[in-house]
């Protein structure tokens, strides 16, 4: 009898070291992060999230699969959006994770925490939601610590092997007046890369992504002009329809204004939302978009 004990206890040992490991932070390769709009105006009307969310059963498995979660009980995790709803984020795979709620100190409860005061101080205009979705994307621990305080238990924050090395001081900011997305970040590059639209898929180079060019409307003061006839009859064609946007969410130079998800349009000139805007249609113009039945943003 006293030789099967060795035996029993390497199988108990085998057994706990195969089991997988809860992950308190989500792989960047598997989530780097999907944001659906940036829209103020619609992330803090009272019950916008409801209005949004959409994972099917389905979809949760897929993510258990890809973290290696083959068996769990009830109630030890949820599917997480690492860009929570209320801050924006989208219901994209690229955006989910299993984040144990049995983990002590840091669990599921206290990134929730973050989460609602991520969505108070961007409501409240002192932070802007291109900000706060870049911050809790980029490792929600350095995010609680720089927005609540310090981790619960005294745990210091911590990093995924796959995450870039950037120090945990630096929170990405813009300066004042620059449109999100579109400044670069000469201190951190990685950081160039914007949330919304079009994140790089896992594995990717992380190429920023280039703006779509806006119309040169300047006149060209080097060509010969030509003087207008008097016979010109005046355009008076009706508001064009919709275009089509890429997969990325951004539309043609020809039809650069966007229609987000919940029905708003932003125009490309004197909107600070609209690089971070993921488009479902594009219009030429706002005249345009009005006649199809949007809105203008705020």
């Amino acid at each position: 009898m006293n030789s099967r004990w060795p035996i029993l206890l390497v199988l108990l040992l085998s057994g706990a070291l195969a089991a997988p490991v809860l992950p308190l932070l989500p792989d960047p390769l598997l989530t780097p992060g999907d944001a659906l709009t940036a829209d103020a105006a619609a992330i803090c009307t009272p019950g916008y999230t409801k209005t949004v969310r959409n994972v099917p059963q389905q979809l949760k498995e897929q993510v258990y699969r890809e973290y290696g979660i083959t068996s769990r009980a009830p109630g030890d995790f949820e599917v997480d959006h690492l860009i929570s709803l209320e801050l924006g984020g989208s219901n994209s795979v690229r955006n989910l994770w299993p984040q144990s709620y049995v983990t002590e100190p840091l669990n599921a409860h206290v990134k929730d925490t973050l989460e609602n005061r991520l969505h108070e101080l961007a409501c409240a205009g002192t932070l802007s939601f291109p900000q706060v979705q870049q911050a809790i994307a980029h490792n929600w621990e350095e995010a609680y610590v720089t927005y609540v305080g310090p981790l619960p238990g005294g745990m210091r924050p911590q990093r995924h092997p796959n995450e870039p090395s950037i120090p945990i001081t630096h929170v990405p900011t813009l300066p004042p007046g620059a449109r999100p997305g579109t400044t670069p970040d000469t201190v951190h590059p990685t950081l160039n890369v914007p949330i919304l639209p079009g994140l790089p898929a896992p594995g990717g180079s992380g190429t920023p992504e280039v703006p779509v060019p806006l119309p040169d409307l300047a006149p060209d003061l080097s060509a010969p002009t030509e003087t207008p006839s008097t016979s010109a009859t005046p355009n008076t064609a009706a508001p064009t329809g919709p275009t089509p946007p890429d997969a990325q969410g951004s539309c043609p130079a020809e039809a650069p204004v966007k229609v987000s998800r919940s029905g708003l349009y932003h125009l490309p000139q004197g909107d600070a939302n609209y690089a971070a805007t993921r488009a479902t249609a594009c219009f030429p113009d706002g005249a345009s978009a009005e006649a199809a039945g949007y809105r203008a943003a705020k």
